[in-house]
């Protein structure tokens, strides 16, 4: 198979393929009479893994991990992955808690901001962030 087919195939650009091949990842394919590259079977099973590992979002760092486990003798990829999807859930889940405290807190300053009274000045922003309101005193102390 050529290069763009492959590409097209994987939905990736010719460009990464080269990529691939560049950082060693995928070999370097024989090049047939008009000088195109030509991939194997395995090289395109090959680039067909790093591309959906690439969609679960690891870096080509961690691909080149996994391959190098998957390329020793009795090495696993299964078992590799699993290490690296349960590192990556961890990453997640931590990111998650961090994105919810934010969200509560920004729902607990707008609602701060929607319930502050009336009679407050129409600048005063007090309860967004979270401090005693001196707006009113400010106003009253200005007239």
């Amino acid at each position: 198979m050529l290069i763009g087919e492959l590409a097209a195939s994987l939905r990736v650009t010719p460009k990464t393929l080269r990529l691939y091949e560049e950082r060693g990842l995928i070999a370097s394919p024989a090049r047939a009479r008009n000088g195109y590259r030509a991939y194997s079977a395995d090289a395109i099973l090959r680039a067909r893994l790093i591309v959906g590992l690439r969609g679960i979002g690891l870096s080509l760092d961690a691909i080149e991990g996994l391959l190098i486990e998957f390329d020793a003798p009795g090495g696993s990829l299964r078992r590799a992955l699993a290490g690296v999807l349960d590192e990556r859930i961890s990453v997640v889940s931590l990111q998650v808690a961090v994105l919810q405290g934010q969200l509560d807190d920004l729902e607990a300053r707008y609602r701060a901001l929607i319930d502050t009274p009336r009679h407050r000045p129409p600048g005063c922003v007090c309860g967004a962030l979270n401090q005693v309101c001196a707006c009113a005193a400010a106003t009253v102390q200005s007239a």
